[in-house]
């Protein structure tokens, strides 16, 4: 990637390339090598700045994403937007979890957000398709609480028009603001025990039997999600969302996990969470992000 090839590009071409830095690998990679003056060297090569002489990793993720919302409102900025708007805003990371990416049934939910309930969040912006919507939704409608589509403001009646009518439909203003056009329709009695089941780890699925039904018997490997998930069936289903919901929330609600969300850039925070790092990771990718970077003395030659 050469300066004159940079001048070609135009906003929106240039927002793509800086998208691919909002990705769990280079928050991995930073994590294990406790330094960001790589990512640093390259984000300033596509000509982001943070308008400081001598930025840290985070100012320049921060000016990365402040580009993306007014050039490129890809996924990430509304996954951005869960993360800083409902979970950090109108929850607290101390009690709400976020989960990315999250297999349900034969779909897989852009975002979910347990707190006191459960939240699935499908994510259609101006660049995607309708295609699998429909059962999509449906698959949620199976698993959760209340589920939403988020898209943009001018999305939002036809997505309205478009969903079962228990899906809510939230849009997502150019200020990262959301608005509710329809609320989503509150009802666990709709959950299926076998998609919820599915969803659970093994020790959570043990947790949430022997909590209904008591101390089990010691079984072989081979047999006891088969047994477990044939008892978590049974549970009427107030008791299996709320297993759901704890499951969860123990996840990522623990204090230690609740300071490194706190402590990450709000641009980085939906990454955080869906990221697993370790303690000593979690600590060297905030050192690295919080660390003036080496002055960047030909940027060009890192891409």
């Amino acid at each position: 990637m050469t300066k004159t090839l940079l001048t070609y590009m135009n906003n929106s071409e240039l927002s793509r390339l800086i998208a691919h830095f909002f990705s769990r690998p280079v928050l991995e990679d930073i994590a294990r090598r406790g330094s960001a003056n790589l990512v640093g060297c390259e984000l300033a090569a596509l000509g982001v700045s943070s308008g400081n002489s001598q930025p840290r990793a985070a100012d320049l993720f921060e000016a990365a994403f402040a580009t993306l919302s007014r050039s490129y409102r890809c996924e990430y900025v509304y996954k951005a937007a869960i993360a800083n708007r409902i979970v950090c805003g109108r929850h607290s990371p101390r009690t709400a979890s976020l989960a990315m990416e999250l297999g349900v049934a034969s779909s897989i939910a852009d975002v979910v957000v347990f707190n006191g309930t459960s939240t699935a969040y499908e994510i259609k912006t101006e660049y995607d398709s309708h295609r699998r919507l429909s059962t999509q939704t449906a698959d949620y409608l199976r698993a959760f609480d209340k589920v939403y589509v988020v898209t943009h403001p001018e999305l939002a009646t036809h997505y309205a028009n478009l969903t079962d009518e228990r899906v809510g439909i939230l849009s997502l203003n150019g200020k990262n603001q959301f608005s509710e056009v329809r609320p989503a329709t509150a009802d666990i009695s709709r959950l299926e025990a076998t998609t919820v089941c599915r969803m659970l780890r093994q020790n959570e699925l043990m947790s949430a039997v022997q909590q209904y039904f008591g101390p089990q018997p010691t079984l072989p490997n081979t047999h006891i999600r088969r047994y477990y998930s044939e008892l978590f069936c049974q549970l009427e289903n107030a008791r299996v969302h709320s297993a759901l919901v704890s499951a969860f929330r123990k996840r990522t609600t623990t204090n230690e996990m609740a300071d490194f969300i706190t402590k990450m850039p709000p641009s980085l925070r939906a990454l955080a969470f869906a990221t697993p790092l370790s303690r000593p990771q979690r600590q060297r990718l905030l050192e690295a992000l919080a660390t003036p970077l080496s002055k960047i003395k030909s940027p060009t030659v890192c891409l």
